[in-house]
């Protein structure tokens, strides 16, 4: 990636997120975090913004807040999401909600307002962190992989509403990842999934930077729509 981009990272309080703004931070981009609650990252390159991404009305204000001049965000990586393990039968309504609101809701509401502006300066990059669950399809991750399966079919689409303006949108598929999501789930699961990947080591951020950053790049301007897997899965 170009050194000097504006990023802006949804779900930047803690995980992935919270990796990926302190790492840009540190070589120079200008990066704007989003997440529920206030974040305990400090660093001169890094912006944080109290903001629920479910709520369209927030978002706007926000977009309205970090360009005020119309300036466009070069480049969003959506790493909000939510995953609640239950078997179908056992999930409430309520959780189905949130999984679905955060997981995708989020993510379009976001993009919308992203989108608007790097369509007028012709350049954005879209990247969105989607999971193994959808192509694993494990059992207890029916609503979580449904969610992120619907995120990769609106990366999908939005490509074909773009072809012309220089965005793009693209998913990277994370596998095992040392984050609070990883340490929510029981041993047993883990070790079950680890067991149907050909590349089971739990990632650094650096790896997961290094896909974005080619996501980003001018290298892979006719690259979108397309889904990336960590871990040997497809």
């Amino acid at each position: 990636m170009k050194s000097g981009r504006t990023i802006l990272i949804a779900g930047s309080r803690r995980g992935i997120g919270r990796a990926l703004a302190g790492h840009y931070a540190d070589r120079g981009h200008a990066v704007i975090g989003l997440s529920r609650g206030e974040a305990d990252l400090v660093h001169e390159g890094y912006r944080h913004i109290v903001c629920d991404v479910t709520d369209e009305k927030r978002v706007q204000e926000v977009f309205g807040e970090i360009a005020p001049q119309g300036q466009a965000t070069d480049v969003v990586i959506y790493c909000a999401g939510l995953k609640i393990d239950s078997y179908a039968l056992l999930t409430g309504g309520g959780q189905a909600e949130s999984m679905l609101r955060t997981n995708l809701l989020g993510a379009f509401l976001v993009t919308r307002q992203a989108a608007r502006l790097m369509k007028r300066h012709r350049f954005g990059r879209f990247v969105y962190l989607t999971s193994i669950a959808v192509p694993l399809g494990s059992a207890g991750t029916v609503m979580y992989g449904a969610s992120k399966a619907g995120l990769e079919q609106m990366a999908f689409a939005l490509s074909r509403e773009f072809p012309k303006d220089n965005i793009t949108f693209n998913c990277l598929g994370i596998s095992v990842y040392p984050s609070t999501m990883v340490e929510e789930i029981d041993e047993k699961s883990l070790e079950a999934a680890r067991k149907l990947l050909v590349k089971p080591d739990a990632l650094q951020v650096e790896e997961i930077a290094g896909a974005v950053d080619f996501f980003a790049s001018d290298a892979a301007r006719q690259i979108t729509g397309q889904t990336l897997y960590f871990g040997g899965v497809r």
